[in-house]
């Protein structure tokens, strides 16, 4: 029988698992390609995904090319080479890694290795999408803490723990706030939560932080707490094409996670380019200054104009642009200038800014005073 149209669709639907239908799908940061054809333009810039503007190191260009003959065989499925390189820079041992397919895909293994549908989840609102993506997968009840004043609230955190909550998802520096919570905070939280939850501490951002009192969670692992660390080289190491990220954590988890995750998750370019990235500590340094100097710019700028904006630890600034989210963010497009909404990242009135070169901050400037002032 040939079934057609809404037909279909209602016998497709009856089959989705009832925790899908809560999932709404993940809306990324508008392509250059996408926004030069719609608009007609042809200088754009992007700071909308965090991504390093400087692009990636040329150590890491020269891998690539040198593994391309190497393409027809299959990756090392243990990544042995990366996790030994980590194991040095990090101190812990070996069996306490996990690479993954970015740290998204690490987190929809933590969340399939170890949340039921009868399991609490904690979260701060807002937060980062992912965590609600695997939870409602799962099926997992969701438990929202609200932030206070643009930063995580440990102690509501802390107090909001019941007899079925399984994980807590923090985010250090947050994201999209760009805040971070510090030592004292963190130590205080950490002990007050029950052995048998599992802490996700999401560091994407770390490599930007500046301030001294940034707590170091790898010595709580070391010292046996259920704490699962999560790490990217999409940002500071500029291989956000590539999908490469990793887990620090206790070696009894690593285990469960191994289980669960899918064969050669990392791809052979991307576990050599990681490898290659760490290796190259200039650019990493020069991508850390740039993305200082592109920030005092931007906080002078804004000052200026008397713009508000949440002071950052991280690559990005979320503006309060004092006017509608959603007018500015399409007519910045129309500028050439591609930012996110806060609307959607739950701070509406808010743009969320990815710090640029400075060449391209003093465009975004131009553009901001073009749909404020014209």
């Amino acid at each position: 029988m040939n079934r057609e149209g809404e037909n279909n669709k209602m016998i497709i639907e009856k089959l989705m698992r009832n925790e899908v239908k809560r999932i709404k799908p993940y809306i990324p940061g508008k392509p250059i390609k996408e926004v030069k054809e719609e608009y007609g333009l042809e200088n754009i810039i992007k700071l909308a995904s965090n991504e390093n503007p400087l692009g990636c190191s040329e150590r890491v260009r020269e891998i690539i090319l040198s593994e391309l003959d190497n393409l027809n065989r299959y990756p090392d499925g243990a990544n042995r080479s990366l996790r030994k390189i980590l194991s040095e820079k990090l101190g812990v041992s070996q069996d306490m890694l996990i690479p993954g397919n970015g740290s998204d895909g690490l987190l929809k293994i933590l969340a399939e290795s170890f949340l039921t549908s009868e399991d609490q989840v904690i979260i701060s609102q807002p937060t980062f999408v992912e965590y609600l993506f695997i939870s409602h997968l799962m099926g997992s009840q969701l438990i929202r803490v609200y932030m206070d004043n643009y930063h995580q609230n440990l102690a509501a955190i802390a107090d909001a723990v019941t007899s079925n909550t399984k994980m807590i998802f923090l985010t250090n520096p947050h994201n999209p706030a760009g805040t971070i919570f510090r030592k004292k905070e963190f130590k205080e939280f950490i002990n007050s939560i029950p052995d048998d939850i599992i802490v996700v501490v999401d560091e994407a951002y770390s490599e930007y932080v500046c301030d001294e009192t940034y707590p170091d969670t790898i010595p709580y692992i070391n010292d046996g707490y259920n704490i699962v660390v999560l790490r990217t080289f999409s940002k500071a190491y500029g291989l956000a094409g590539l999908r490469i990220g990793y887990a620090i954590t206790l070696p009894e988890i690593i285990e469960i996670m191994t289980k669960v995750r899918d064969p050669f998750n990392v791809n052979h370019l991307a576990e050599m380019a990681a490898i290659a990235a760490l290796e190259d500590q200039d650019f990493f340094e020069e991508t850390i200054r740039a993305n200082e100097e592109g920030k005092q710019y931007l906080y002078g700028e804004f000052e200026k104009r008397n713009l508000k904006y949440v002071p950052t630890e991280a690559n990005f600034i979320l503006l309060d642009i004092n006017m509608d989210a959603g007018k500015a963010f399409k007519r910045l497009l129309k500028q050439g200038v591609i930012v996110r909404s806060g609307d959607p990242l739950g701070y509406p009135g808010h743009l969320r800014i990815t710090i640029g070169t400075l060449e391209e901050c003093k465009f975004l400037m131009k553009s901001i005073d073009k749909i404020l002032y014209e």
